[in-house]
């Protein structure tokens, strides 16, 4: 997968490609890649490239609320693009400016300067200054370049009637409720990082423990104790993941840290290993 970033994006190639907030990549999501994957492997269009828009910051902090937390990092969304088979991530940085171009604007770059033949969207999907742009804007728009949009419409997962939407996974993992979020998700819920020197007191516990410090503006579940895996070098290994406020090495104040005990690892230190943490079971 090639990622290309910036205020202003131009593709090398013709693409099909679907065009979201793509905060955590749900089912929902992975409807609108498995329709541009068809699109490219299977029918009319396999000369074309696959691609997905994206913006960075979350437009929801940039507009709305300045402390909004993504549940992914920006790292971990390319990390979870990069796993969907698409050929270019084309990740937009986002502003109000960005926010404030004209229906008409937004279009023109989608079908210009990304040379969209193809476009693929969730129902419901609106755009530009003030929300203003509509899919039967785009379709109007399409028109006037020979290209196409495609809509794919809301996905249930079948916890009961919950439509598939971050906002409803975000409820469930920050009610501990984490088997209905990963049946919405598709995936367990994870955090990843590089492994930090912490209090140390795993030594004198007799297992291994690893911390990671998110940053700031990452979502993480509520405090308290997760059934967990974490992948290391392409293994798994079974532990219990403490999330909550722990002071800080230093001493000068305290700050909120993931702190795993493993407990079938047998290898040497982990400081400064790129470690996947995901959580499986809400403990207590």
């Amino acid at each position: 997968m090639i990622t290309l970033r910036g205020e202003k994006i131009c593709m090398p190639v013709p693409c099909v490609l679907a065009v979201g907030k793509f905060e955590c990549f749900h089912l929902g999501h992975r409807a609108l890649v498995s329709e541009i994957m068809q699109l490219v492997s299977g029918g009319i269009e396999t000369q074309l490239a696959s691609a997905l828009v994206m913006f960075e910051p979350h437009p929801y902090r940039v507009l709305v609320d300045g402390g909004y937390k993504p549940l992914f990092t920006g790292y971990e969304r390319e990390y979870l693009a990069g796993g969907l088979g698409v050929d270019y991530l084309l990740e937009y940085q986002f502003s109000r400016d960005f926010a404030a171009l004209k229906p008409e604007e937004f279009c023109r770059r989608i079908f210009e300067e990304l040379r969209a033949r193809v476009v693929v969207v969730g129902a419901g999907y609106r755009f530009g200054n003030k929300r203003a742009g509509t899919v039967d804007t785009l379709r109007q728009m399409a028109k006037r370049y020979g290209a196409q949009v495609h809509v794919v419409g809301h996905h249930g997962a079948g916890v009961g009637e919950v439509k598939t939407s971050t906002s409803t996974i975000r409820e469930l993992l920050g009610a501990g409720k984490l088997a209905e979020a990963e049946t919405l998700l598709g995936y367990p819920f994870f955090l990843m990082g590089c492994v930090t020197p912490g209090r140390r007191l795993g030594r004198t516990l007799g297992f291994p423990t690893i911390n990671l410090y998110p940053p700031a503006e990452k979502f993480l579940p509520a405090d308290g104790a997760y059934a967990s895996r974490v992948v290391l070098g392409g293994q798994c290994y079974n532990g219990v993941t403490n999330v909550g406020l722990r002071p800080t090495v230093e001493g000068a104040g305290a700050v909120r840290s993931v702190e795993t005990h493993l407990f079938d690892y047998e290898g040497g230190e982990l400081y400064g290993e790129h470690v996947r943490v995901e959580f499986l079971r809400f403990i207590v």
